[in-house]
């Protein structure tokens, strides 16, 4: 897992991105058009190797999530605690190789 944790960083990024320029697109939109748009999105980064191979157990994951969350859950918050506990997580790890 080569730099997994800055992969997952920017993975996590880009979704958040993609939900926030959905979100502003769609300023109605409902929380299952907000899933529909996120799986739709997942799906199309999957299957265009949009990401490291590393990431694909990620889009997995968030995929069956937001399944069994069911259609109605709102899953932005989920999304970015992930992205900042990532992100804090590769800056911790970037500190001790740095360090030692």
């Amino acid at each position: 897992m080569y730099n997994s944790y800055s992969q997952r960083v920017h993975f996590y990024y880009c979704v958040l991105v993609a939900v926030k320029m959905n979100n502003k697109k769609n300023a109605s939109a409902n929380v299952r058009g907000k899933n529909n748009f996120l799986m739709k999105w997942l799906r199309n980064a999957q299957n265009n190797n949009l990401f490291h191979s590393d990431i694909n157990s990620e889009i997995e994951w968030l995929r069956k999530k937001i399944i069994t969350s069911g259609p109605d859950a709102d899953l932005e918050p989920m999304l970015q605690y992930v992205y900042e506990t990532s992100q804090r997580a590769s800056t911790m790890k970037q500190a001790a190789q740095q360090g030692g």
